[in-house]
Parts: structure tokens; C-alpha cells; sequence
């Protein structure tokens, strides 16, 4: 969820060229040309602006804004509230992104202040924030992130039957070698090692509960024999499952013995300190 609180709104007509200091704001920025053209400067990149075109600088971003006399400028400044939500710093055009109306909702409230106003601000505010991370590479990966939430949930409800990767590339909306990337970049692994990886940790959970046979495990979560699963499961575990099973045993036995106790057993033959059998 994307919320913001407008800190600034001002609107500016330049009667003369102008070249700005260097300075920050502790907050976004966002400069929309009503007018005019010049540059403004930052992150040691210079961008050349023309009217119906805008800005955006991130939190403490330092930068330099230079202008032609009757450059005409509309700009906010705003906090912005969400989980791993960022603005993209650069100049944009207006054509692709559509905020010029929602700045000037936002600076009629300014100027005509009412009940509600302060609403409407920062719910025109946040629109301009959703519209820039949509249309950004932030916006693409986030749309990405979601895409394959759902293909985790899918695998993991589903990791018994043989899902084969074209299906999953084809749910996401991707080609399937477009697809393999993307999620090997997400996750840092195969596709079908992912999917492994789920069937291993199922057998894992069945195996140390003792109560179920190797052919059992096998079947139930996914393996196509026998020896497909133990094959595949001294590959990631670096033991077989029957292996595990033993672990598993002698684990819990040790636990129910109690190794800190002061009091010793007795040596069979010995009844006493006399010796005496």
C-alpha cells in the first residue's frame, strides 16, 4: 500500500534567467515545467527539460536546476509511505505519465481550502506516486515479484503432480526462456531445482516422523520411483533416505538419554564392595 503526506506546493514564474544553487530536500521532490526549458543536475547526470515535462528527486538528493527566463514552474514536495516503495530520480514527460491534472488539483486545494482538503492532497499526491511507479523499471519488477508469488503458491500447493516449467512460464504471462531467467534471478535457483527443493523438504518432514516407508515418501511427494527419490535426495541431502531414517533414530535416542546425570550404572558381576557375586 502507497500513502504520502504533501509538505510543499508552490508555483513559480521565472521574470529573469535563473541558475539555482546546489541544495536537497528531506523529502521528494517533483518540478513540473509549465513553461520554458533548461537543465537541472543531479546524481552527475544533467537533464535538458522543455514544457510539459517534469522531475523527480529522491530524499537528500543534492541538485542544480537552471532555466531560461519565463521558465514557469508547478512543484511538490512530499513524503511517501509503503513497503519497499521508491520513486525513480530523472526527468519525465508528462504524455507518458499523466500528472500535470493532479498537480494542479493538489495546488487548487492549496489555494481553496476546505473540510476535506488535506485528504484530497495527499490522495492526489499518492495517485502521482502510483502513476510513476507503474510506468517505472521499479513498477516492472514489482509486477514481477507478484507474478511470482503466485507461481510460488502454485508450486507449493502442487509440488506432489508433475508440473512441467512451460505451464508455470505460461501462467506468468512470459516466454518460457524469458521466464526460467527471471525467476533464477528472483530466487537465486533453478526452477526445477526450486521445485526439488519442496519435494526434498516434504520427504524430510515424513521421514523424521518414523512413520511412513521409502516407497511411501517416494509417491507422496512427487517422485516418480523409488530410485528417482533416492537418488535425488543423497544429491541434496548427501545421505539416502534410509540413512536419514537411522539419523533420525539414534537422534531421538540420545535425547531421551541423559547425559549430565552424576549416577553411574552398575557393571554387571559386581554386588558389592566385597566382591562377592
Amino acid at each position: 500500500m502507497i500513502t504520502s503526506n504533501l509538505l510543499f506546493c508552490m508555483q513559480h514564474l521565472y521574470e529573469d534567467d535563473y541558475f539555482g544553487e546546489e541544495h536537497s530536500h528531506p523529502c521528494y521532490e517533483l518540478v513540473y515545467y509549465c513553461e520554458g526549458e533548461g537543465s537541472v543536475s543531479f546524481s552527475k547526470k544533467e537533464y535538458r527539460f522543455r514544457k510539459d515535462m517534469f522531475m523527480v528527486c529522491s530524499p537528500e538528493v543534492k541538485h542544480i536546476e537552471r532555466g531560461a527566463k519565463g521558465t514557469k514552474v508547478l512543484y511538490i514536495g512530499f513524503e511517501l509511505y509503503g513497503d519497499n516503495i521508491t520513486l525513480p530520480d530523472g526527468l519525465f514527460e508528462e504524455e507518458k505519465y499523466g500528472v500535470k491534472e493532479y498537480l494542479e488539483k493538489i495546488y487548487y486545494e492549496t489555494k481553496h481550502w476546505t473540510t476535506f482538503s488535506y485528504q484530497l492532497i495527499n490522495l492526489f499526491c499518492t495517485i502521482i506516486a502510483i502513476k510513476l511507479v507503474n510506468r517505472s523499471d521499479i513498477g516492472k519488477e514489482m509486477e514481477v515479484i507478484r507474478n511470482f508469488d503466485n507461481i510460488i503458491g502454485y508450486i507449493s500447493s502442487n509440488y506432489r503432480e508433475d508440473i512441467h516449467v512451460k505451464k508455470l512460464a505460461e501462467m506468468s504471462g512470459y516466454s518460457y526462456d524469458h521466464f526460467r531467467k527471471l525467476f533464477a534471478k528472483q530466487f537465486h535457483i533453478s526452477v526445477n531445482d526450486f521445485i526439488l527443493q519442496k519435494r526434498i523438504d516434504a520427504a524430510n518432514d515424513m521421514l523424521k516422523s518414523g512413520e511412513y516407508l521409502i516407497k511411501e515418501i517416494a509417491s507422496d511427494c512427487g517422485f516418480s520411483s523409488v530410485a528417482q527419490f533416492c537418488t535425488k535426495y543423497r544429491e541434496m541431502m548427501g545421505i539416502s533416505p534410509k540413512q536419514m531414517q537411522k539419523k533420525v533414530k539414534m537422534d531421538s535416542k540420545d535425547i531421551e538419554t541423559d547425559k549430565f546425570s552424576e549416577e553411574k550404572p552398575e557393571e554387571d558381576g559386581v554386588a558389592g564392595s566385597d566382591g562377592e557375586a
